[in-house]
């Protein structure tokens, strides 16, 4: 049942829009973040820069007013008095002369790929950029006292030249930019994934609530389908889109159903009241055969009443047509075993497929149940058996098949006749439709119609398929 929810919600249009936006909204998300995590870490950077520049301008007016030797007892007291300052002065060789004796040891730089290039402070000169700047951590055990996120191995530092003799690296520790950037990384992470989550709930909730709309409108159209256009679509009274939809569909049912009443009634009636003389007239024709004198007289007059008889046949078949597509029937719905249904249908034809020389069997694979009128199937399942015998060339062979199907039962009813072309397999449901390899043969063209509104009336589906050779008619019915 869940993954049917899912696979439903899956194929809503509106979830799927829905996703849509999100993708959308995450690459924005993404693109702003990764501005955001860029800039903020260019002006720390910015920041960082600046601080080490005005040390280095301190440390190069010390060297100009006082030489190396002051530089480096300066470098000393400011490593004792700042734990996140670092400094070493160099030869121009780039051999230390002084600098934090706990760490000079314990240096490994890292290259612009961020992989260690060696733990030699010589690698400086060869791995700064072109303006000096540089990235390297060092070791050891941090100073007593110096507490704090920012407190890190990672050093952020310029290499610059104080004379031919002697140049300089001053530096930092750069916990704060690393911190910065985990913090803003670590907010965009979240805040994408929380924006997601309500997204895609925003989305879940939106798609239900869409697809509750139009499952009130599917139900009317189902509802139509099965014959009953007095279904409309209710109306929410909000004045939205749907309920303009709504507005709209009905105002067209209401056109349909009066176009469509108009049309049942014309029939009806010329059925209705014809009927009566035509049966007058068969009663009179029968006289008529009795007291005739010669036998030719009395076969015309038999021949008369054939025509009257088949007359009659077809306004009961237009009758009974009108009344199963009124919906009427649905009052004598009961539970209707289909098994039992066929095997009475082939104990009624199987006299006449011994007369023809046809061959007829059945294969019932299960026992499926299904809500109608037992009647009413009998004759739609009875109507087809009788095309197929009819149809079929002697020594042919009919096929009744009954099996469990997704939602319900499937019959279907093979031959081995000619079959109905592709072309025309949509057009024989209509009322009077006939192929015109059979306009000579017996009949009105209304059984596969009088088939087709029985089978709508049940709720089932009437399909016509290639049997190689022959014909077969398939007809799907839901479970009771």
């Amino acid at each position: 049942m869940f993954l049917r929810y899912l696979n439903n919600v899956w194929r809503s249009a509106t979830f799927r829009l829905g996703i849509g936006f999100i993708g959308l909204f995450s690459l924005s998300f993404f693109i702003v973040g990764s501005l955001i995590y860029w800039q903020s870490g260019r002006l720390m950077e910015r920041e960082y820069r600046g601080q080490i520049d005005g040390e280095i301008t301190e440390m190069r007016s010390f060297y100009d007013q006082f030489g190396p030797d002051r530089v480096a007892s300066e470098i000393i007291e400011r490593e004792q008095q700042d734990p996140f300052w670092t400094s070493f002065l160099l030869d121009k060789q780039c051999n230390p002369i002084s600098g934090n004796s706990r760490w000079l040891n314990r240096i490994e730089l890292r290259t612009a790929m961020g992989q260690p290039s060696g733990n030699r402070i010589r690698g400086f000169c060869n791995n700064a950029d072109e303006e000096g700047w540089l990235q390297f951590e060092v070791g050891g055990d941090f100073p007593a006292g110096t507490t704090g996120s920012a407190y890190d191995d990672d050093i952020y530092g310029r290499l610059v030249p104080l004379s031919d003799q002697h140049q300089i690296i001053v530096g930092r520790m750069a916990g704060n930019l690393e911190d910065l950037r985990n913090v803003i990384l670590d907010a965009l992470s979240w805040g994408l994934a929380v924006t997601i989550g309500f997204a895609l709930g925003g989305s879940l909730i939106m798609a239900r609530s869409v697809n509750n709309r139009l499952e009130v409108i599917n139900r009317v159209s189902r509802g139509i389908q099965r014959g009953d256009l007095s279904r409309r679509v209710p109306l929410m009274q909000s004045g939205d889109e749907f309920d303009r939809l709504s507005k709209n569909l009905n105002e067209m049912l209401d056109q349909i159903e009066k176009l469509m009443m108009g049309v049942r009634n014309v029939s009806n009636a010329i059925a209705h009241d014809l009927r009566t003389p035509l049966t007058r007239l068969r009663t009179n024709l029968e006289q008529l055969r009795d007291d005739a004198v010669s036998d030719e007289t009395r076969n015309k007059v038999e021949s008369t009443i054939k025509e009257a008889d088949a007359l009659l046949s077809t306004f009961r078949s237009l009758l009974r047509i009108a009344e199963i597509e009124s919906g009427n029937r649905r009052t004598n719905f009961h539970e209707v075993r289909l098994e039992d249904l066929i095997n009475d249908v082939i104990e009624l034809y199987e006299p006449l497929t011994g007369e023809k020389g046809l061959d007829m069997t059945t294969e019932i694979s299960t026992s499926v149940s299904v809500s109608g009128d037992r009647d009413l199937l009998f004759q739609a399942i009875s109507n087809v058996v009788d095309n197929a015998i009819k149809y079929t060339p002697k020594d042919g062979h009919i096929k009744i098949i009954l099996k469990r199907a997704p939602e319900g039962a499937l019959v279907e009813i093979t031959d081995s006749g000619d079959g109905i072309p592709e072309a025309y397999r949509k057009q024989v449901f209509e009322r009077f439709y006939r192929l015109e390899s059979h306009r000579k043969s017996v009949g009105s063209g209304l059984g596969l119609s009088l088939v087709a509104a029985i089978v709508t009336l049940h709720g089932g589906l009437i399909a016509l398929a290639d049997a190689h050779p022959g014909l077969c008619v398939q007809i799907k019915l839901p479970r009771s």
